[in-house]
């Protein structure tokens, strides 16, 4: 059946396919290179006032995550009246900041406090553990460092907030006072926030000693994650920082004997979803506020709230890392070494001699002067026009009004640096690239001798799946075909069914029809890809009509139940005596107690995921509504009495009540077949409890669409059936089928639940279910989970079809099961179908780390080529290597 020594040499090729692909990620994301130390004044004080003085002795930094320019300035959107009555008092500059991707927040606050551009690799170190202080700045200059250790004197500065800032600066070295909220639990909306707000009784009373406050917010963000920008509780969070602007503003104006600058600012924003980390522009438009009385000399005659802008684009545009050198000029400190910003141009209008401007710009300007001297030789082209621009800058007077140049300058060079600030580490990006080929090559070669030298396969079976995944790989060389790809799988899902029904000689004609009915109805379920999206999906329906959503989805839950029950052989294990039908497992008294178990778990996880949704701010339908009174009462909380914080721990209680029903079903199916010999079905039973937690993982609105998999599921092994005879004297062919079928149902269920190639889709509104606290390796497997519920469910669905097909059907006759075989045989056909797979991902691998490899200067490499790389890596590891392969080898070592 398959190669001699086939076990060894799929691992050695898998295993080398992982390493070169690991090397190569290396090489492409290593670790930014920065220039060492920190920087001096060019001149001596070239921030001052005429009066020798700053223009702000104290500042207060408060960051608002996710906060984007709408949520500030927008008529509509922002229930911020404060701030509306500061920006028409002349006392607050308003900004959007342009927010460089990715637009997550560890790279967003090296932004920030560096002035530099973030690395693609911050995205990935913003999931990592608490304990993980690698990405650390206490080596590197930034406006803290600045702030905190310049001449003359020490000063004093407070966080509390986001404890990603305790990572990037060691508190010990920076902070007297301090205290860090952990970021990632984002089913909390209150206590992330009120962690904050309860210091600041203390530090804005006279016997504070600060000269710098920083505080992050996370609760705006959060919301967002769980319900988008439009979700019932964004209103009163905006509500609630307004308040504490309102706070820290008459502390600054009352209170405060000292110039204080108040910051307020989102460090990126969020898209429609609620969630961020990519490239849209809702994404990288947050809000940014300069607050103080001194701004009012400015006369800047703004008025606010604004009408809607579909773009967010509010008051005066600017680069987000601007803000770096404007605090360095405003609060009388060196500009950080590997800043990038540009000093905020209506900021100038503070001083009042225009020398003092000149000196400001000029010093931003020799310290961009510095970066290129480090970055290129005095032979580059580059270097050879950019002196040739700074030589203009020598000769202006500097008496005059004229800071044209200055900016022409600094603009230039912020560009020309943004773009080449990536290191590539090209001996790791060849070395991957080799190794990644050669273990391509390698596993194409093996399974093509395989199938055209020892099967008796049709032969144009193996040419089209080979030609599909060259074609399908040649779509990495285009980003909008990459940000459009399951525009391809629809594509591919539609040529496979063709194929298949010229393949069966036109038999099953209703079952086909069923096929291509779930496969369209699949691919309307949400929208995905980047350049279309329409409000007329079949989520967006259920989210409108929540008492049908609702309806269906107890419907869902009770089909699992009683596919668990009677497909499989969940009963027999249970079962007093001999059962055989579905008549008789329902009659027997072992059945029923299966079916009571199955019931219970499955109602619990029902209740769950409507209480989960009832908690998120989402109206329940009212002929649901006792379930919750009934739920909340078994709970002890008074319904109309409590608090958010009460419903999460029951949200979190039900959850792990939920998790330990699935996994005792698992236990009990496995430890009860093995006492019995009940081993047949194992895959089905075990397939359909998991099932269950599969939608227990998914969001509320995409949980409907596994009845639409259910009826897929049947139809293509009826299909599959009527030609049953054929396939089964040639195994190869079933293999070939369901594993097409397969790679074509999982990447188009992917995307069709709103997935995209883009980080900012990563859906974490289910990655907190159960639990009560932040863990990496707990959040980051229910992360993976609830991100590919549904990949994961046709992975085991193609091993129902291989070895399980008459289960699908309810059927009897079980002597067609190919898992009646020898354990030995059994394993031959899925390193068959493991060699088919990895063939693909090889295959794919080689065109996208090619075009990378091209690309790599190319204007999207950060936005688009790059988040698919992650992904295909992600599909590769956990995907092919632990589901396709680990978990359906011990099913089959096991059944």
């Amino acid at each position: 059946m398959a190669p001699t020594g086939s076990w060894r040499v799929y691992i050695l090729c898998f295993l080398s396919h992982i390493i070169g692909l690991c090397i190569f990620l290396k090489g492409f994301f290593p670790s930014k290179v920065v220039l060492p130390g920190h920087n001096e004044f060019s001149i001596p004080d070239p921030f001052v006032q005429s009066n020798g003085k700053a223009q702000f002795e104290n500042v207060i930094v408060m960051v608002v995550d996710a906060m984007r320019a709408d949520f500030l300035f927008s008529e509509s959107r922002s229930e911020m009246k404060f701030v509306h009555s500061l920006i028409n008092q002349n006392s607050a500059l308003p900004y959007t900041a342009f927010s460089t991707p990715p637009t997550v927040t560890l790279p967003r606050l090296k932004g920030i406090t560096t002035g530099g551009t973030p690395n693609f690799l911050d995205a990935i170190l913003n999931v990592a553990d608490d304990k993980d202080d690698s990405q650390g700045l206490s080596s590197q200059d930034s406006w803290v460092h600045q702030f905190k250790y310049c001449n003359p004197t020490n000063r004093e500065l407070h966080f509390f907030g986001d404890d990603t800032w305790l990572k990037l600066f060691p508190p010990e070295e920076y902070f007297e006072k301090f205290e860090g909220t952990n970021s990632f639990f984002v089913s909390d909306f209150t206590d992330v926030d009120n962690n904050v707000t309860r210091h600041l009784n203390e530090e804005l009373s006279k016997e504070s000693n600060w000269s710098g406050l920083i505080l992050h917010y996370l609760g705006l963000d959060h919301i967002g994650h769980k319900g988008g920008p439009d979700s019932v509780f964004m209103g009163s969070k905006q509500k609630e920082m307004d308040s504490i602007i309102e706070r820290l503003y008459n502390y600054i104006i009352g209170e405060s004997s000292k110039e204080t600058l108040l910051v307020v600012m989102g460090d990126h924003g969020m898209n429609e979803i609620g969630n961020h980390g990519g490239s849209s522009v809702g994404e990288t438009s947050p809000g940014l506020l300069l607050i103080s009385p001194k701004f009012q000399k400015l006369s800047q005659g703004l008025k606010s709230p604004l009408k809607d802008d579909p773009h967010y684009q509010y008051y005066r545009n600017i680069n987000q890392i601007d803000l770096v050198p404007t605090l360095a000029s405003l609060l009388n400190f060196p500009i950080p070494t590997n800043n990038l910003g540009v000093v905020i141009e209506n900021i100038l209008g503070l001083w009042d001699s225009n020398e003092k401007k000149h000196a400001i710009l000029l010093e931003n300007c020799q310290q961009f002067k510095r970066l290129v001297e480090a970055k290129y030789s005095s032979t580059d082209n580059e270097y050879s026009n950019i002196m040739s621009k700074w030589e203009k800058i020598q000769g202006l007077d500097h008496d005059s009004a004229q800071t044209s140049p200055y900016y022409d300058f600094l603009y230039e060079v912020q560009d020309i640096l943004s773009l080449s600030a990536t290191n590539y580490n090209y001996s790791d990006i060849w070395c991957g690239f080799l190794i990644l080929t050669i273990s391509s090559l390698s596993t194409w070669l093996i399974s093509s001798y395989y199938f055209f030298m020892g099967s008796q396969l049709n032969k144009a079976l193996l040419v089209a799946f080979q030609a599909c995944t060259v074609l399908y790989s040649v779509h990495f060389h285009g980003s909008s075909l990459i940000e459009e790809e399951y525009q391809i799988w629809w594509f591919f899902s539609m040529i496979f069914i063709i194929f298949l029904f010229c393949y069966s000689k036109f038999k099953g004609i209703p079952y086909f029809i069923l096929l291509i009915t779930g496969f369209r109805l699949i691919r309307s379920w949400n929208n995905s890809g980047q350049k279309f999206s329409t409000p007329f999906t079949t989520a967006a329906y259920f989210l409108n009509n929540v008492s049908v959503l609702w309806s269906i989805n107890f419907i869902v839950f009770t089909i699992i139940s009683f596919k668990i029950c009677y497909q499989g052989y969940f009963v027999n294990c249970f079962s007093i005596g001999t059962v055989t039908g579905i008549k008789q497992k329902i009659t027997n008294v072992g059945g029923f107690l299966a079916f009571v178990l199955t019931h219970v778990v499955s109602s619990i996880s029902f209740v769950f995921k409507l209480s989960q949704f009832h908690n998120d701010g989402n109206k329940v339908p009212e002929w649901a509504l006792w379930i919750i009174n009934y739920t909340c009462d078994s709970f002890g909380i008074d319904i109309e009495n409590s608090n958010k914080n009460q419903f999460q721990e029951m949200n979190i209680q039900l959850a792990q009540i939920s998790f330990y029903g699935i996994f005792f079903l698992l236990l009990l199916r496995i430890l009860l077949g093995n006492l019995r010999s009940c081993k047949q079905a194992l895959i089905t039973d075990l397939t359909n409890i998991m099932t269950i937690l599969l939608m227990q993982q998914s969001r509320c609105e995409n949980i409907p669409i596994f009845l639409i998999f259910f009826i897929t599921e049947w139809s293509i092994s009826k299909i599959l059936h009527n030609d049953g005879k054929k396939l089964r004297k040639n195994l190869d062919e079933l293999i070939i089928i369901s594993t097409s079928f397969s790679l074509c149902v999982q990447n188009l269920s992917f995307f069709s639940i709103g997935n995209t190639n883009l980080l900012a889709t990563v859906d974490l509104s289910n990655a907190y279910n159960g639990v009560s606290s932040y863990d990496v390796f707990l959040v980051g497997l229910l992360t993976f989970i609830s991100n590919y519920a549904v990949v994961i469910f046709w992975s085991f669905v193609s091993l129902k079809l291989i070895f399980e097909d008459s289960f699908i059907r309810f059927s009897n006759d079980l002597s067609e099961n190919l898992i009646n075989y020898p354990t030995i045989f059994k394993k031959k056909i899925l390193i068959v179908k493991s060699f088919l797979t990895l063939t693909f991902y090889g295959i794919s691998v080689i065109n996208l780390v090619g075009s990378c490899i091209n690309l790599r200067f190319h204007l999207f490499i950060w936005t688009v080529f790059s988040p698919k790389l992650l992904y295909f890596a992600s599909w590769s590891v956990l995907m092919n290597g632990l589901i396709d392969f680990l978990v359906a080898t011990t099913l089959i070592a096991i059944s």
